[in-house]
C-alpha cells in the first residue's frame, strides 16, 4: 500500500464487522536521532558584548590614576604606549604600572623613557625636552678669512655658516690679522634654526705718508726695510722707530706713535750729507755693535769711523753667535755694511701631559707637543693649550752649551676650578660661610612622632648642587650695613637691637633684598629677580646670595649620617641638655605662655649669635635664638612619593613663606623639634634669617 494513501482521510465508512487499520507515526531508531541545534540570536550576543565592555570600562575607571604630564615646550606631542588609557581634558587616565612615553616637538630632541605610574590617585610628571642645536652665519663685511672662535674653539673662517651650536649663551670671538679682535656674548636660540651675525672689524693700523728731501731714500721701520720715499704704508698701532737713509746722506731717525685709523704724515724730512761714516745693518736687527771696542748702539745705526784706517766691527745679540768684520772708510765716503748673524742653538726637550696638547713657541704652533727642539739662546715665550684645560704660559732662556728640559702637566678646567674653591670664607659683610656637598635624605616626620603636625609630611629629597651656608644668623650689625636705620626693637623691655644679636622684625622680602644687595656688592649675579624693587622670581642658575632652601636647611640641621636624622637640636630626648640653645626658659615665664621647666639658658630673649655650641656641621643656632626665613613659598605636600625631588626650591608662588627652626619664644614638644614647619607673610620679633649661595 502507498504511504501517501495512508495519509489521506477516508470519507467512506467501513462495512459492519470490518477491522480498521490505523496509520502509525514513524520514529527513527534511537541510534539515528538527529542532533539538536541551539542557535543564539544576534541580539543576545550584542547584550553580552555590551555587558563585557561596560564591566571592563568600569574596572578601568575604578582602578585608573589621573596623570598630568607637563612638558617644556608646552606644545610637545605626547604618545603613551598603553592599550588602556583615556585622555580627559589635560589629564590621562592610566592604570598603575610601567608605560612607554614618547615626547616630540619641532626643534627639540625627542624624549623616550619609561613612565612609572604608582598607586596614588593624582600624579604629576614634568619633562624638559632639550633644544636641537642652532646654526650661525657669521660675516665680517669686506674682511674675509677672519678666524671665528666659539667659546675659544676655532670653528671656521668668515664668511661661514657654523653648524650645530648648542642652544644657550656663547662667547663669539673674531680674529683677523691687522684688525682688532672682536668679542661678544651671543644667545643661540637652537631649535635647528639659522641665525645671522654681521660685524665690521676695526682696522688696527693707520695710513702713514713718508717723504724725504731728496727722495729715493730707504725707509726702515723697527729695523726692517719698508720701502723708499715717497711711500704710503699701513702701519700697525703702537710705538715704532723710523729710519730714513739715502747713500751719501746721514741717517734720519725718529720715534712715532701710531694710533689706529688716525693718518700720520712724515713729509718734511730733510736729509743731511754725511762725512766718512759707516751705515751698519744686521739680520736680525737690534744687535749690539762696537767699533774698535767702543759701543755704538743697536743696529741699524750710522756712526763715524777714522778715515783711511781699518776698523774692527763686532756685533752681539742674545741667541746668536757674535760676528766680526774688518772695514775701512775713506774721508767723505759712506759705506754700507750688512751682517747676517748665525743663531746659537740649544737643544730643549719638551715633556707635556696630555700628549695631544698643542705647543706654541713665540706664538708659532709646533707639530707635536713632546719633542726635542733646537732653539736660539735667547728668551722664548712658551704656551701649551688644549680645550677643556687651563693654558700654561712661561718664558725660558736657554743658555749655550746647556741642554734644557721643559715639563708641563696641564690642569683640567674642572681641576683648576676645584683648587680655587674655598671650603670656608668670609664675605664683605663679615659673615662666615661654609661649603657643603649634600646628599639625599627624607625630609619631614613620621605620623607616629609625638608633636608632629600635618604639614610635616615625609618627602624624598636629593640635593645635588653644592652650596655655601652662613655659619651664623645675620646680626643687626651686618644687616645695618644694608639698612642703616633698621631697629629690631624690644620685648617686654628686653632689648633685641644689640649689634651682635640676630636681626629680627624683617619680612621675607627685606631678607632677600639684603641678599641681592650683598650679591651686587661682590659682583655676583643676583639670585632674586627684581622689577621696580619688587621680587618677581628667582634665577636658578645664579651664584649670588639667597636664603637657604627648606630642603638645604633641613639637611644641614638634621642629617648626621646615612639615614640618620636628629629629632631635637641636642639629641633624641626631652628636656634639652644644659646650654644646648636659647629657648623659652624659666627666665621668660613672666611673659611667655609655654616654657621648658627646669631649663635656664641665661637669656630672656635673643642672645648674641654664636653664644651656644655649633651643631654637627659647625652651624650655630640652627635650633633656638631666632627662627629663620627660608627661600620656599609655603605649601603642604600630600605625601611621600617614590620619586625624589632634586634640589627643590619650593612652589613658584604662594601667600606665605616657610619659617624653620625654633626660637627663644618656643618651648613645646612641637616647636622644639627640628622637623617643625611654621609660616608667615609678615615680620616677627623672633624671626630672622641666615644666608646661602650655590657653589656654581
Amino acid at each position: 500500500m502507498d504511504n501517501n494513501n495512508n495519509n489521506e482521510k477516508n470519507t467512506t465508512a467501513p462495512p459492519a464487522g470490518t477491522e480498521t487499520i490505523a496509520p502509525v507515526k514513524f520514529e527513527p531508531l534511537s541510534g539515528n536521532k538527529p542532533a539538536v541545534s541551539f542557535e543564539i540570536s544576534r541580539k543576545t550576543i550584542l547584550i553580552i558584548s555590551g555587558f563585557l565592555i561596560c564591566a571592563t570600562t568600569a574596572v578601568f575607571l575604578f582602578t585608573a590614576k589621573a596623570v598630568y604630564i607637563e612638558t617644556n615646550p608646552v606644545n610637545a606631542e605626547i604618545k603613551i604606549g598603553s592599550l588602556f588609557k583615556l585622555k580627559l581634558a589635560d589629564r590621562y587616565l592610566l592604570i598603575s604600572g610601567e608605560h612607554d612615553l614618547m615626547l616630540k616637538a619641532e626643534g627639540y630632541h625627542p624624549l623616550s623613557q619609561n613612565l612609572s605610574i604608582s598607586t596614588e590617585q593624582n600624579q604629576r610628571f614634568s619633562f624638559d625636552l632639550k633644544r636641537l642645536p642652532g646654526h650661525l652665519q657669521v660675516q665680517t663685511g669686506k674682511v674675509t678669512d677672519a678666524e671665528i672662535f666659539i667659546d675659544d674653539v676655532l670653528s671656521g673662517r668668515t664668511p661661514s655658516l657654523i653648524h650645530d651650536i648648542e642652544a644657550g649663551e656663547h662667547q663669539l670671538r673674531i680674529v683677523a690679522e691687522r684688525y682688532f679682535p672682536f668679542e661678544q656674548q651671543l644667545i643661540i636660540e637652537g631649535l635647528d634654526k639659522e641665525q645671522s651675525f654681521t660685524t665690521e672689524l676695526v682696522p688696527a693700523w693707520a695710513e702713514v705718508t713718508m717723504d724725504s728731501d731728496p727722495q729715493g731714500a730707504d725707509i726702515f721701520l723697527d729695523g726692517e726695510l719698508l720701502g723708499q720715499t715717497p711711500f704710503n704704508a699701513e702701519i700697525l698701532e703702537g710705538n715704532h722707530e723710523i729710519g730714513i737713509k739715502l747713500s751719501g746722506f746721514k741717517l734720519w731717525q725718529d720715534k712715532i706713535n701710531v694710533v689706529a685709523n688716525e693718518s700720520l704724515e712724515l713729509t718734511d724730512v730733510k736729509l743731511q750729507p754725511v762725512d766718512a761714516v759707516l751705515f751698519l745693518v744686521s739680520d736680525p736687527p737690534r744687535a749690539n755693535a762696537t767699533a774698535d771696542g767702543e759701543y755704538k748702539g743697536l743696529t741699524p745705526l750710522e756712526f763715524a769711523l777714522k778715515p783711511g784706517k781699518e776698523s774692527t766691527i763686532r756685533l752681539f745679540k742674545q741667541g746668536y753667535r757674535s760676528a766680526s768684520r774688518k772695514i775701512s772708510v775713506n774721508s767723505g765716503e759712506e759705506k754700507r755694511l750688512i751682517v747676517k748673524l748665525a743663531p746659537e742653538l740649544v737643544k730643549v726637550e719638551f715633556n707635556i701631559t696630555p700628549k695631544d696638547a698643542k705647543l706654541f713657541i713665540d706664538g708659532v704652533a709646533k707639530d707635536k707637543a713632546n719633542q726635542v727642539l733646537e732653539l736660539s739662546a735667547k728668551p722664548h715665550r712658551i704656551e701649551v693649550r688644549k680645550p677643556g684645560y687651563v693654558s700654561f704660559k712661561t718664558k725660558i732662556s736657554p743658555h749655550a752649551g746647556i741642554a734644557e728640559k721643559v715639563n708641563v702637566s696641564l690642569k683640567s678646567d674642572r681641576q683648576a676650578k676645584l683648587e680655587k674653591i674655598k671650603p670656608i670664607y668670609t664675605n664683605t659683610a663679615g659673615q662666615t660661610l661654609k661649603l657643603f656637598h649634600p646628599t639625599a635624605f627624607t625630609m619631614g616626620a613620621s605620623r607616629r612622632e609625638p608633636g608632629r603636625r600635618a604639614n610635616e609630611t615625609l618627602r624624598k629629597i636629593d640635593l645635588k648642587r653644592p652650596f655655601y651656608l652662613g655659619t651664623h644668623e645675620v646680626s643687626n650689625e651686618q644687616y645695618r650695613k644694608y639698612a642703616a636705620s633698621h631697629v629690631s626693637g624690644t620685648v617686654q623691655g628686653n632689648n633685641l637691637d644689640g649689634e651682635k644679636q640676630p636681626v629680627v622684625k624683617v619680612s621675607w622680602e627685606q631678607a632677600v633684598a639684603y641678599c641681592n644687595w650683598l650679591s651686587k656688592a661682590e659682583s655676583l649675579e643676583p639670585f632674586y629677580k627684581e622689577i621696580n624693587k619688587k621680587i618677581s622670581g628667582v634665577n636658578r642658575s645664579a651664584n649670588g646670595y639667597r636664603l637657604p632652601t627648606e630642603a638645604e636647611w633641613a639637611w644641614s640641621a638634621r642629617v648626621t649620617g646615612k639615614n640618620s636624622l636628629l629629632k631635637y637640636p641636642w639629641g633624641e630626648q626631652l628636656p634639652p641638655t644644659k646650654k644646648s640653645g636659647n629657648y623659652a626658659d624659666t627666665s621668660s615665664a613672666g611673659f611667655l605662655g609655654k616654657i621648658i621647666g627646669n631649663y635656664n639658658d641665661g637669656h630672656m630673649v635673643s642672645a648674641p649669635i654664636g653664644s651656644f655650641p655649633a651643631n654637627q656641621r659647625g652651624l650655630f643656632d640652627m635650633g633656638g635664638n631666632v627662627a629663620e626665613w627660608v627661600n620656599d613659598f609655603y605649601d603642604i605636600q600630600l605625601g611621600a612619593t617614590d620619586k625624589a625631588e632634586v634640589d627643590p626650591l619650593g612652589p613658584d608662588t604662594g601667600k606665605f613663606h616657610v619659617i624653620r627652626g625654633s626660637s627663644w619664644a618656643h618651648g613645646t614638644v612641637t616647636e622644639l623639634r627640628l622637623s617643625y614647619r611654621d609660616y608667615n607673610a609678615k615680620q616677627r620679633d623672633d624671626v630672622g634669617f641666615r644666608i646661602a649661595r650655590y657653589l656654581e
